[in-house]
């Protein structure tokens, strides 16, 4: 009867310090990768292998580091037209050439969190940044589900722990299992092989907390090869604050 005080105020400091904890608090370490390259490129492939040795280590181990590789179109001219180019993720690169401390645009160049960058081939180098990008805690939880497939469209619903007018969410539909033979240009007679190719890449400017988001599909079909990785980015210095990478099977 004597202990029952002392149980009684031990019960009571455990209240009190469970009380305090803000559970609602969120931190996540991520590194998104985004490797420009392109099929045209002759330097490109042994970057396109770093990355794709990387993404699986991470997959094995656990470990949020997220791979996008983006074909640019600006080697098109030289006489081989990469098939999973666009102009626009050429667009993507020349905005990170004015916030980077990089100034410049080439390939392969890996962006890592929108706020540090290297040549995408450079193990050592594209590894330290990956391990700075996972150190550095990420506070912003981004929630994705998918929600249905209609007419060649995909609805995901999100959730953001953080939003406004500063930030757009991006969505990033990628393919792995992908190769072409390369019939000209400076890898001609080249058989290469991706993984994590963007193959849609889309944002919602100034997102809500929470919403239903259309991602049009034009024509692939949803299967073990792809994935969707989402990410809240600040619209003027690129910064990556949170991102959430979901399968579809």
């Amino acid at each position: 009867m004597k202990n029952k005080p002392h149980f009684l105020n031990a019960f009571l400091f455990l209240v009190a310090l469970f009380s305090s904890i803000n559970f609602s608090a969120f931190s996540q370490h991520i590194a998104i990768v985004e490797l420009f390259t392109s099929e045209g490129c002759s330097s490109c492939p042994p970057a396109d292998d770093l990355l794709n040795k990387i993404s699986k280590e991470a997959e094995v181990n656990k470990s949020n580091v997220w791979v996008l590789a983006f074909h640019v179109d600006y080697w098109n001219k030289l006489g081989w037209k990469d098939p999973y180019s666009k102009f626009q993720f050429t667009t993507r690169q020349e905005n990170y050439s004015r916030v980077l401390a990089e100034k410049q645009v080439y390939t392969p160049q890996a962006v890592i969190n929108g706020n540090a960058s290297c040549v995408g081939s450079k193990e050592s180098t594209v590894r330290s940044l990956i391990k700075d990008g996972l150190n550095t805690s990420a506070d912003t939880k981004v929630e994705i589900k998918k929600d249905s497939v209609s007419n060649d469209t995909l609805y995901i619903s999100y959730v953001l722990s953080k939003s406004g007018q500063n930030y757009s969410l991006r969505f990033a539909l990628t393919e792995d299992g992908l190769s072409s033979k390369v019939a000209a240009g400076e890898n001609e007679g080249k058989t290469l092989h991706h993984e994590n190719v963007v193959r849609v890449f889309t944002s919602v400017d100034s997102p809500d907390e929470k919403g239903v988001y259309k991602i049009p599909l034009k024509g692939i079909k949803l299967s073990e090869r792809i994935k969707l990785t989402v990410f809240l980015q600040h619209k003027q210095t690129m910064k990556i604050i949170g991102a959430q990478r979901i399968r579809f099977y």
